[in-house]
């Protein structure tokens, strides 16, 4: 079997060699990816997007109907604009296989296409886009749980037309919050499992012993004990978010490390306070938010964690694992610096299968870190 196939659906005027799907061709390529370009639809440009998709779809499926997509492991489409429309379309249409959706600025159009069963990575967005209600576009991704990169004051080209910089930066942030190889790899997998759970629940089961529902009913009977809730745990996007949560996440961050890395004198973390606070606006972030107060967060860089803290009250009881797993599903593979010194972190990567690669020492501390990876 090949490993992968990467088929480019491109927007009207932003064609497979624009930055967007550029960038995301090469990290498929490097990955040993399959590529397929859909450079020309073959349709007149028509402001009525959804025929012109329409058309669009009819003329890829005959480019594409020749191909054995089961020999492929994966498909993915990177779509941008009416790309993504087109890319909707055609997996209802062609494919037998689930496909993993790369979203850079969806039309409208495209909301009627979001739902649980359809993979996908990630979708990019302007907060000045004139062809997506952002506002919109936010609720529908938060209900189906899906990552949405929401880019302040940019356009439908995610570019602000003022800062060079700053667009360049936020392109960075975009493939590799979405275009990830390994992310693609691993929602797939999950979601076949998930199938097959839900096939083996819905199977008929042999019933219970009267003796285990009896215990199960006086179990219920006893207080609720704090169980960490999955839905609790979303993506943080500093340009949506309020600064409370920043601030929040800072006194975790710095709580956390005076009290579990106190080998290291509290200046050290004061120290770099303002540092660690820039950098996670950049990193990927997800935090485990309930009651309006942020219980902890994990932060990373590409596949580099930066920290993972949980609030010193709500500590043993899950959260950290959820914050991990879920950055594990987003990122596909992880590195992380631990401090030999710190055997409760130590303890807690081990069990969420990381493996020591190297042991270095710091040169701002002295101290001894081991490198791990997953």
């Amino acid at each position: 079997m090949k490993n992968g196939l990467l088929i480019l659906l491109p927007g009207i005027r932003y064609g497979n060699d624009c930055p967007l799907l550029y960038y995301t061709r090469i990290a498929y390529e490097y990955a040993g990816y399959e590529i397929l370009r859909i450079d020309d639809y073959e349709v007149s440009e028509s402001d009525d997007l959804n025929a012109f998709a329409k058309l669009a779809t009819a003329n890829v499926v005959k480019r594409l109907k020749d191909i054995d997509f089961d020999d492929y492991s994966h498909i993915v489409f990177a779509e941008k604009s009416v790309g993504t429309l087109i890319g909707m379309m055609l997996e209802d249409e062609l494919m037998k296989k689930k496909v993993v959706h790369l979203v850079y600025t969806p039309i409208d159009a495209v909301f009627s296409y979001l739902n649980e069963t359809r993979i996908i990575a990630g979708i990019a967005a302007g907060t000045e886009d004139k062809h997506i209600d952002i506002k919109a576009l936010g609720a529908a991704c938060k209900k189906l749980d899906i990552t949405l990169i929401s880019i302040k004051n940019a356009g439908h080209r995610l570019e602000s037309g003022k800062d060079v910089t700053k667009d360049i930066s936020t392109l960075a942030k975009v493939i590799a919050s979405i275009a990830s190889p390994a992310l693609t790899e691993k929602l797939k997998d999950k979601y076949d499992r998930q199938t097959e759970d839900k096939a083996a629940e819905a199977a008929p089961q042999r019933s219970k012993p009267a003796e285990t529902e009896i215990k199960a009913d006086k179990a219920s009977d006893q207080p609720d004990e704090f169980r960490p809730n999955p839905d609790n745990v979303r993506l943080y996007v500093p340009d949506n978010d309020k600064k409370r949560i920043a601030d929040e996440m800072m006194e975790i961050w710095l709580q956390s490390n005076v009290k579990e890395q106190s080998f290291i004198p509290k200046k050290y973390w004061s120290k770099n306070y303002k540092e660690v606070s820039r950098v996670l606006d950049l990193a990927t972030v997800f935090v485990y938010e309930q009651d309006s107060h942020i219980y902890g967060f994990v932060a990373s860089m590409e596949d580099s964690m930066v920290a993972i803290c949980v609030d010193d009250r709500h500590r043993m009881l899950g959260i950290g694992t959820l914050l991990l797993g879920r950055m594990k599903d987003k990122m596909g593979a992880l590195e992380a610096s631990v401090y030999t010194k710190n055997k409760g972190a130590m303890n807690f990567f081990s069990k969420n299968e990381f493996s020591a690669s190297d042991i270095q020492i710091e040169s701002t501390t002295g101290e001894e870190v081991v490198l791990l990876n997953w």
